[in-house]
């Protein structure tokens, strides 16, 4: 009998709430872990004709008798996430774009394969395909070799290695060959904060943003001062935002800063637990981009459970952060976005230094989220579970609603949601304006 992942009406109800907590962000992980499962199950049959294939889901099964957590951990990385959807819709639908041939992405199961048995200690030897010149070895880090071709990975108690065509390299980070991925670590707060520096692998540009390369030393150390800044915010002025963040986020993919200088990020539809960004400005932006894209990734994985609204559909509405008249699922992603940065800001009231900005931000944002949500209640496309969904979201707008903001702030607020919804008309003069 098949068992099919279900939230609980009161775990359902927190992230109607623009939260959730850690334990429904666990079982939002849990069912991207599922659904990387049968990604794999496609794809292993798919490369079954491969005389690879076979050693390769051996030892994946191996690792998992030896240590079920582990692999199970490494199976709902993002990265291999971005890997399994790309590759199955590419095989499934002929469509996406890839720089590799098919049989070099399905080969990756190799990669994954040995990953799981250096996760597990499980001495092995698989069979895979270097891309652009590396084998990438998921949550470990990448192999570079050089050219393109067959690779094989060895993993022994002595020491593991990687090696394609006349190259060998160990994976080790005395190897000038290996490049481990770094981390960001905030080493106060609690929870404690972490985030994978995904600047290497060759799934990881999905977003309207190229990804950037690998990012030097000094660059990883701005990052790093960054980051810690930001995690101390979090963890002090916005607790349960960082509860949920240290739950459920995984990794960043750095993304090339443009000409125009503007600070992107951006979440993938199909993966969660990862997002990509340009180079934080300060650690207020990181704080709220982090949030934002988080908001994202959970009600992406949600919307895998319970379809909030129809699909498709022809209604186009005003959203106060875009000039463009969205769609509904686009009006549903961003009111809950916006909740999340409304109530970050809330938080940031109380940061030293942050006070008047978090405050102008603040009242700004909850009036852009009570805009964007009155014109969401009004969609004929939302389903049953949706409007369930958006009544808890109109709770959590009207409690944001009633904190006391200064006068200036709050008509500054109302001047500039003016300025946005004339802007829009001008932009959209054919769209209804709901």
């Amino acid at each position: 009998m098949t068992e099919y992942h279900q939230l609980p009406p009161d775990r359902f109800a927190g992230l109607a709430s623009g939260l959730g907590g850690p334990a429904a962000v666990r079982q939002l992980e849990s069912v991207q872990h599922s659904k990387h499962l049968l990604l794999l199950r496609y794809l292993v049959e798919r490369w079954g004709d491969d005389r690879s294939c076979g050693p390769a889901v051996d030892v994946l099964s191996q690792a998992a008798r030896r240590d079920p957590r582990a692999v199970a951990d490494l199976l709902t990385d993002p990265m291999v996430g971005e890997w399994a959807v790309k590759t199955a819709r590419r095989l499934a639908t002929g469509t996406g774009d890839s720089a590799f041939p098919a049989s070099a992405d399905l080969a990756q199961v190799g990669a994954l394969a040995a990953a799981a048995a250096l996760r597990t200690g499980l001495p092995a030897e698989v069979r895979t395909h270097t891309l652009s010149g590396a084998v990438t070895l998921p949550t470990f880090g990448a192999a570079v070799l050089g050219s393109d071709g067959p690779a094989v990975v060895t993993i022994a108690h002595s020491g593991s290695t990687v090696t394609g065509g006349s190259a060998r390299v160990a994976v080790s980070a005395d190897d000038p060959g290996w490049l481990p991925l770094r981390r960001l670590v905030a080493g106060h707060g609690d929870p404690p904060g972490a985030l994978t520096v995904e600047d290497g692998n060759p799934y990881r540009d999905s977003y309207h943003a190229p990804a950037a390369g690998r990012l030097t030393a000094e660059e990883i150390h701005d990052w790093q001062g960054r980051f810690a800044e930001a995690w101390w915010l979090l963890t002090t002025y916005v607790p349960e935002r960082a509860a949920e963040l240290s739950a459920g986020l995984r990794s960043v993919v750095p993304l090339v800063t443009e000409d125009d200088g503007v600070a992107r990020s951006a979440t993938s539809r199909d993966t969660f637990g990862t997002l990509g960004l340009t180079r934080p400005r300060s650690a207020g932006e990181l704080v709220v981009t982090l949030v934002h894209e988080f908001q994202h990734s959970k009600l992406s994985v949600l919307l895998d459970l319970d379809p909030l609204y129809r699909p498709g559909g022809a209604e186009r509405h005003f959203a106060p952060w875009r000039a463009d008249a969205r769609p509904t699922g686009g009006l549903f992603q961003g009111v809950y976005a916006f909740l999340g940065v409304a109530d970050t800001w809330r938080g940031l009231r109380s940061a030293p230094g942050h006070e008047q900005a978090a405050t102008e931000e603040f009242a700004f944002a909850r009036d852009q989220v009570a805009a964007g949500l009155t014109a969401l209640e009004g969609s004929k496309e939302l389903t049953a579970k949706g409007r369930e969904f958006a009544a808890g979201l109109r709770q959590a707008v009207d409690r944001l609603r009633a904190e006391p903001v200064p006068r200036p702030a709050t008509d500054r607020a109302a001047e500039l949601m003016r300025r946005r919804r004339e802007a829009w008309r001008r932009h959209n003069p054919d769209a209804p304006d709901r």
